[in-house]
């Protein structure tokens, strides 16, 4: 049940990243340091992280232990990319607030 709710956090947490990234993608960047863009991929990654939240609503129906718990590695997964990327200086260190929503739901 556990491992449900936090991919349901995550989920919540995903769809409206998602939507910012969309419509009002400067707007977030600007809230955790990163240069504003005209370019499409921001909004690219939105859709995509969209239809993510598709994926972990099916997920969370199906009630399948073992891909929740493969759900959880993911994410573990992007926490230590995300941490990778800052501490090779490829990203700006507010990425870190992203590594640590997503470890706060896989845990």
């Amino acid at each position: 049940m556990k491992k449900s709710l936090s991919l349901s956090v995550q989920a919540v947490y995903v769809l409206i990243t998602a939507l910012q990234l969309i419509f009002i993608p400067n707007m977030l960047l600007g809230i955790f340091g990163f240069e504003h863009t005209s370019e499409v991929w921001i909004k690219v990654l939105g859709i995509i992280l969209l239809s993510l939240v598709m994926v972990y609503y099916a997920i969370i129906q199906s009630g399948d232990k073992n891909i929740l718990k493969m759900s959880i590695y993911s994410r573990l997964l992007v926490v230590v990319g995300f941490i990778l990327l800052v501490a090779t200086g490829q990203a700006a260190t507010p990425l870190i607030l992203f590594a640590g929503i997503d470890l706060a739901t896989a845990i």
